[in-house]
């Protein structure tokens, strides 16, 4: 206990994405110690700067074909009427297991307590029903409110597949093609007569990473509260992107620049705000309801507070008392990860987009076709425990998500936690490693 109480302080230490005012005091950093010390509370069902911080885990075999990936997942459910319920049914069905959900419950709440995660929330859905969520641990290590089903985290990075989904839908009502040129939208980007679509949606623009610039860093650092619009992030706040990295299609960069333009260009093609369309294309379709860019009064009452866990093991607070999540972690400007979820939506989200209800067979193969930097649309592929999985994660400003989707199975998990861990496994790898594991032994146990 003295041990852990030396090693859990408040210090400040510098963060390449963002910074914000850190949570003193003694009774704040008590309040931690008792958290960590505890199992944790019950509960009731990136962005990524670089290639290692999006979700990248590495593949142990060959991937399957973008078209057997598609036709993998129409079959999975297709002979299991029980599974996904009457045509049309709604992902909102939820099955119940008592053995499956005490298996899961009791994985979820270990792996929290055992990072020291203030909070996690996890759930798994399966042809298109709801088998199990849960979630344990406090929001707010000041007031402890309990973390629920309900609980909000920033996606980061996983956001992108959300971003990648309307455009693709947006192609698919031939507003929009892989081959339209980034110039009729941005003509004064780098090489914009030549990236397509396409290219930014699989990272092979060139277009160098705004969140690299010095003074896009220094703006996130000292004004975490900034109004930001994206002319001020494609300009780098008027110091320019740089020289392209390569010519379009020419290589592969992880660069999240290239999902703020494809936001920006869905909000030039639909006439709309992207949280408009976000709820026009994803939320109402899937009722999906927390899903969000904006920092709603609604919205910041279900947010849990973000944390970050430095190398030396102290947490650093990244909540702004009196604002909240600082604007460049949570906001409609940044499409490459500013969006908050509860790890149930995007779990049914997720789900409903392998199972073909947002993007038509065409559209989804092209999505999953992993190409160079092991990237497709919006999406990143790994193997565990012999299955294929595609997804995404991210961590940015104190918050980690993740969701992976085995098509074969039409198995979805996702996870969110409010710790940001310093280097090493993310504590949502950890997290989602944990529940795929039960759900796998539970399944095998099942027959």
């Amino acid at each position: 206990m003295l041990e852990l109480t030396r090693n859990i302080t408040f210090s400040r230490v510098p963060h390449p994405r963002a910074a914000t005012p850190l949570l003193a005091g003694l009774v704040v950093a008590i309040a931690i110690v008792a958290l960590l010390t505890l199992g944790g509370h019950g509960g009731h069902g990136g962005h990524g700067v670089t290639q290692a911080s999006t979700g990248h885990q590495g593949t142990s075999a060959p991937a399957p074909t973008p078209a057997s990936v598609v036709r993998a997942s129409k079959r999975a459910c297709a002979s299991d009427s029980s599974a996904t319920g009457a045509p049309g049914a709604t992902s909102a069905a939820t099955a119940r297991h008592p053995a499956l959900d005490s298996a899961l419950t009791a994985a979820l709440r270990t792996v929290r307590a055992r990072l020291y995660a203030p909070a996690a929330t996890a759930a798994v859905v399966v042809c298109g029903r709801v088998v199990w969520a849960g979630a344990t641990g406090i929001l707010d290590v000041g007031s402890s409110r309990p973390a629920t089903n309900q609980s909000l985290f920033i996606l980061n990075s996983a956001a992108k597949t959300f971003v990648a989904t309307m455009v693709m839908q947006e192609i698919q009502a031939g507003h929009l093609a892989l081959d339209t040129k980034l110039a009729e939208f941005y003509p004064a980007l780098p090489n914009a007569q030549l990236i397509t679509v396409r290219n930014l949606l699989n990272m092979t623009s060139g277009l160098r990473d705004y969140l690299y610039n010095p003074r896009v860093e220094a703006m996130m650092d000292r004004q975490p509260r900034h109004h930001w619009t994206i002319d001020q992030v494609l300009t780098a706040l008027g110091s320019g992107l740089g020289t392209p990295r390569f010519a379009p299609g020419r290589g592969f960069q992880y660069s999240d620049t290239n999902y703020i333009v494809l936001g920006g260009i869905l909000q030039h093609v639909t006439h709309s705000s992207i949280q408009r369309d976000l709820q026009r294309l994803i939320g109402r379709p899937l009722g999906i309801t927390s899903a969000t860019f904006v920092p709603t009064p609604a919205a910041k009452s279900l947010i849990a507070h973000p944390y970050q866990l430095s190398r030396d093991g102290s947490f650093i607070g990244r909540w702004i008392p009196g604002y909240g999540v600082p604007s460049a972690v949570w906001g409609p400007v940044f499409t490459d990860g500013g969006l908050a979820a509860s790890s149930l939506d995007v779990a049914r989200f997720a789900n409903a987009l392998f199972a073909g209800r947002l993007v038509n067979a065409t559209g989804l193969q092209q999505m999953v076709h992993i190409g160079t930097g092991d990237y497709g649309f919006g999406l990143r592929s790994r193997s565990s425990d012999g299955h294929y999985w595609l997804g995404h994660r991210g961590y940015f400003g104190g918050f980690e998500a993740e969701d992976w989707t085995d098509p074969s199975r039409q198995v979805t998990i996702a996870v969110g936690a409010n710790l940001q861990a310093a280097g090493g496994v993310p504590t949502s790898t950890r997290i989602w490693t944990a529940i795929e594991q039960a759900y796998d032994r539970q399944s095998a146990a099942a027959g």
